[in-house]
């Protein structure tokens, strides 16, 4: 195989990582364009932090409280704090993108079971390892409908997250609240 052929398969390799692994899947594009175009204008219910510990769970209200308070000083959206614990039943893997997609379900069906009274709900997901480390963040966005309007993961392979290197639940919600007023602009639009 040639140099540059090799050079292209490793570049489309990594692009193809990206994508996923930014989590433009599983967006509803019609979810996200409405969320974006609401922000600033609109409401989200965040929920406690839960916290992947081998296949136990935890939950973490502080990071609701930071999460929502990341929403309102950023101004884009009226916060309401719940205490409800989403049920996240799926057991720990190895494989991210995994455990991702079946948080994400579960969360998705909470709502539908549970309506929520402001236009959107907020779950971070926080993947502690057997170390004691995290290993990464995860954060779900659906409308009152559970369309899935915005979701992200971070991990090692991401520079916010391995400047960040967050040892605690509280790191966790410093770096997720950074990226999130970052990302979680009118102007960027999504995917």
């Amino acid at each position: 195989m040639s140099r540059n052929r090799a050079g292209l398969i490793k570049a489309l390799a990594g692009l193809s990582f990206l994508v996923f692994a930014g989590c433009n899947y599983p967006v509803d594009r019609a979810a996200n364009k409405a969320f974006f175009g609401s922000l600033g204008n609109t409401s989200v219910t965040v929920f406690p932090a839960f916290i992947r510990d081998g296949d136990e769970g935890l939950y973490d209200a502080d990071a609701a409280t930071g999460i929502g308070a990341c929403f309102t000083d950023n101004g884009l959206a009226t916060v309401t704090l719940s205490d409800e614990e989403i049920p996240i039943t799926g057991s720990w893997s190895v494989n991210q993108a995994k455990m991702f997609s079946e948080s994400i379900a579960e969360f998705a069906d909470y709502v539908v079971a549970n309506p929520i009274e402001t236009e959107y709900a907020v779950l971070a997901e926080y993947l502690k390892l057997g170390s004691g480390e995290y290993g990464g963040i995860h954060c779900y966005i659906v409308d009152a409908q559970a369309r899935v309007a915005w979701c992200h993961l971070w991990n090692s392979h991401w520079e916010a997250f391995a400047e960040a290197s967050p040892d605690t639940a509280a790191g966790c919600t410093a770096m997720l609240t950074q990226e999130l007023a970052e990302l979680l602009t009118p102007a960027e639009g999504g995917p």
